[in-house]
């Protein structure tokens, strides 16, 4: 069994917490977080991804650890869904939301389309259909020669980046194209990680504070990068400035393992519980009526700051 390293956890466990904060709707959280909290999940599973188990067993596994969620997932929402309707004694409603929340559900887009036809999003567990067909289009491009796999990984993320602008696909097999380009990357990293220790700790310095340096950058002239959509902004630029914050994370979450223990048990716990915890998310945003919640415990004059922060440790104490 693989020993897990704790500072990936806690690298999880942050951008875990940035992706519910990310579903807040605030432009300020979003041009931030939006510049990593999936990304780096990609980053990560490329990271350890081996040829250790052949493809069919490769395949097996990501089943159980990915789509087996997505449907227990998708199972509760459309249980959920359909009795949250019937209890407000609408059965048409009721009916609507059960097929709503199935075709939805079975389609897998993590945004709603109406483009050329309707497309219901069945929201952030988009995230594990895309991890299951990166993780496999990257598997498969191990079995090339090195000089190959670039290319293949290129193609790939340009066919998803194209494509998605005419058609979304089902199962968010585009959004899984384009994850495969962060896990090749994360593969990479693992290559070159031996290298970056050796060097003297002026070169480390250097590099860690370019890398802040470009993921400032990013976020001050964010645009836009929704994965979701296979939308990457400006283009390598971005790309650039997102691999730069993956690196300031995975640097943050190794530098709170070995200061900060409180913090380090808190975080790593959720990383290690990272999939379970977006699947309960997945199902208080789609369902839960926050808005009507928070209109009954705070005063109508509260200021936003303070409605924003309530949410949140709200969101969270249901969640965890």
């Amino acid at each position: 069994m693989t020993k897990r390293l704790t500072y990936i956890d806690i690298a999880r466990g942050i951008a875990i917490i940035c992706i519910v904060l990310g579903h807040l709707g605030n432009a300020t959280i979003n041009r931030v977080v939006f510049t990593f909290h999936v990304p780096i999940f990609f980053f990560i599973t490329g990271y350890f991804t081996t040829t250790k188990l052949s493809i069919k067993d490769f395949i097996k596994n990501k089943f159980k650890t990915l789509i087996i969620p997505y449907i227990c997932t998708c199972y509760a929402i459309i249980f959920l869904g359909t009795v949250k309707a019937l209890l407000g004694n609408d059965l048409h409603s009721a009916i609507n939301t059960f097929i709503d929340w199935s075709y939805a559900s079975f389609y897998g887009a993590g945004d709603s389309y109406t483009d050329p036809f309707y497309i219901k999003g069945i929201g952030a567990i988009w995230f594990l259909l895309a991890t299951f067909w990166g993780s496999i289009f990257f598997r498969l491009t191990l079995n090339f020669k090195e000089s190959l796999r670039i290319s293949v990984i290129i193609i790939l993320f340009i066919i998803s980046h194209i494509s998605s602008t005419i058609i979304w696909l089902p199962f968010s097999i585009q959004a899984g194209m384009c994850a495969s380009l962060f896990m090749y990357i994360g593969f990479l990293f693992k290559q070159v990680k031996s290298n970056f220790q050796s060097l003297y700790l002026e070169g480390k310095h250097f590099i860690t504070i370019f890398a802040l340096a470009m993921w400032f950058s990013f976020i001050k002239n964010f645009k836009s990068f929704w994965l979701v959509h296979c939308d990457i902004g400006r283009g390598i630029i971005d790309i650039a400035g997102c691999i730069c914050a993956c690196y300031i994370i995975l640097f943050l979450a190794k530098f709170i393992e070995k200061n900060f223990s409180f913090l380090n048990k808190s975080l790593s716990f959720l990383g290690r519980y990272s999939i379970f915890m977006l699947c309960i998310h997945i199902i208080e945003l789609d369902l839960f009526p926050w808005s009507s919640f928070m209109q009954q415990i705070l005063p109508s004059n509260v200021s936003s700051i303070v409605y924003l922060c309530i949410l949140i440790l709200c969101k969270f104490l249901f969640i965890i």
